[in-house]
């Protein structure tokens, strides 16, 4: 008889849960619920038997949104199961839960077994052609924001989705600088409907994780099941303890520029902070900002990450950050969706960049502002940006963070470089605003037009030979100037 059944819980379709509407409030109380009933403190609340389940016998490691576990017999694997994942059915009636467990094979190594698990999981996922799910009698009370049924609660009340699970307002007031509150609408943010109601939809992800993953069962994967156990478990956690972390550095960047008067031209009332999290879930981030300060927030997030070590490999961090910079009403899950993509098109330039083609030395950002027309893909998108010449006049992504061997074979597409110029262009040139717009319909004309209009204009100093060939550059400036505020430095913010 076997004596030990791994499980694994893992929510399914979780960005169709978290973002079911364009209410800021509920798309963060929704990614809490899936952080709150992945965690072990959940379980173990659930049970309340700890023949069953407790975190210290049964708990292996929890987080982004899946949760694996260990049982003695499989007795024990099924009956926990059913248990929880009825529980969830009825007090989170929007989330669905897959749920797969498998024989601890003594053969393999403890990473082989987990690989094991998951194809169980997939198995399982892919044979699951249509998803049932209780829908309204008609007699049910409607939620106003997001058109679905409240369901009632064990005694008959209303079941309230506006209370966040205690551990999870800890981390919120943990990554809150002092003296500041959290944005619970769009509107709090800082925007403004006469100047600038752009929020900036921001997706983070870590590169490489699968490698290092496979680099620590390697290293400890003739070891016994229980301190390889310890070891991911060390390993998951460490990476979103320091994941948490940047965004909390990040967090008080803001809070600094806001101090020394660096953010004057939001329309910030009562100490909110212009920056929202949504989800932290190991390195899986997204946070919401106001749109003209998304992309020096995500610069800066990735530049405190990869400063950061993990407690178990002892390797620092890369990662790719996808801003989609959209009007308020504009469909929440759509900017999600396109910030992900935004994300991946970062992470396939990166790994192009790196020398073993994974990425995992360098942190690169990609975003788009959308000024209203929705498709479907990146690549449709960007096919905008062709000119006359069948050239991309963007330039972007752009490198955050890299080893010097990448800076130096790339050396305009840094971000610090964007910034530079921008603030040149922008702000100490002083050209008319209004002749830099126009430069936008020129950009699609060809290289040539370009030069003519900036002759013709006398905007000599945004010629090629006066900037060292910054002037490639200049699409993606002027493109930016009405959604970009750049923020000071972490030197001078101290």
């Amino acid at each position: 008889m076997n004596g030990r059944y791994l499980t694994i819980l893992e929510v399914s379709q979780k960005q169709a849960y978290i973002f079911q509407n364009n209410e800021l409030r509920s798309n963060v109380l929704n990614s809490a619920d899936i952080a709150w009933i992945t965690s072990g403190e959940y379980l173990e609340q659930t049970i309340h038997d700890k023949e069953i389940f407790s975190m210290e016998q049964n708990l292996v490691y929890d987080g982004g949104g899946h949760t694996i576990l260990e049982f003695a017999a499989q007795e024990t694997a099924i009956a926990f199961t059913k248990k929880v994942t009825r529980t969830i059915r009825k007090d989170y009636p929007g989330i669905e839960i897959f749920a797969a467990t498998y024989g601890y094979d003594a053969c393999l190594t403890p990473g082989d077994n987990l690989k094991e698990l998951l194809k169980q999981l997939e198995r399982k996922k892919s044979v699951r052609l249509s998803a049932f799910h209780q829908g309204s009698f008609g007699v049910e009370k409607m939620d106003v924001n997001t058109k679905k049924t409240m369901f009632q609660g064990e005694l008959g009340e209303q079941k309230s989705y506006d209370r966040m699970p205690q551990k999870e307002k800890e981390i919120e007031e943990q990554l809150l600088p002092q003296g500041f509150h959290l944005a619970r609408k769009f509107e709090d943010l800082g925007g403004s409907k006469d100047e600038s109601n752009f929020i900036a939809v921001v997706h983070i992800d870590g590169n490489a994780m699968g490698k290092r993953v496979e680099s620590i069962q390697k290293n400890y994967g003739q070891d016994t099941w229980e301190h390889y156990k310890k070891k991911i478990r060390a390993f998951s956690r460490s990476i979103d303890e320091q994941f948490k972390e940047a965004y909390r550095e990040m967090a008080e960047f803001v809070a600094h520029n806001i101090k020394n008067g660096g953010l004057a031209e939001l329309d910030l009332k009562e100490n909110r902070l212009p920056v929202r999290r949504i989800i932290t879930a190991g390195d899986d981030i997204c946070f919401v900002s106001e749109g003209r300060i998304g992309t020096e927030c995500a610069a800066y997030f990735l530049r405190a990450l990869a400063d950061m070590k993990n407690a178990v490999d002892g390797k620092g961090y890369a990662a790719c950050a996808g801003v989609a910079i959209v009007h308020q009403k504009y469909p929440f899950y759509k900017a999600y969706e396109l910030a992900e993509r935004l994300c991946s098109n970062a992470k396939k330039y990166g790994a192009s960049l790196s020398e073993d083609g994974s990425g995992s030395d360098v942190s690169v950002i990609d975003w788009h502002i959308e000024f209203g027309e929705i498709k479907d893909t990146l690549e449709q998108i960007r096919e905008d940006y062709i000119d006359a010449d069948g050239k991309c006049i963007l330039q972007r992504p752009y490198i955050v963070s890299a080893s010097e061997q990448i800076k130096t074979a790339e050396p305009l597409r840094q971000y610090d470089v964007f910034k530079d110029f921008f603030v040149d262009t922008i702000w100490k040139e002083g050209y008319a605003r209004g002749m830099l717009k126009e430069l936008r319909s020129v950009f699609g004309k060809g290289e040539q037009e370009i030069e003519y209009y900036l002759k013709f204009h006398k905007m000599r100093k945004l010629l090629k030979e006066n900037l060292g060939g910054r002037s490639v550059l200049l699409p993606d400036v002027v493109e930016m100037m009405d959604t970009f505020l750049p923020l000071c430095s972490k030197e001078e913010v101290q």
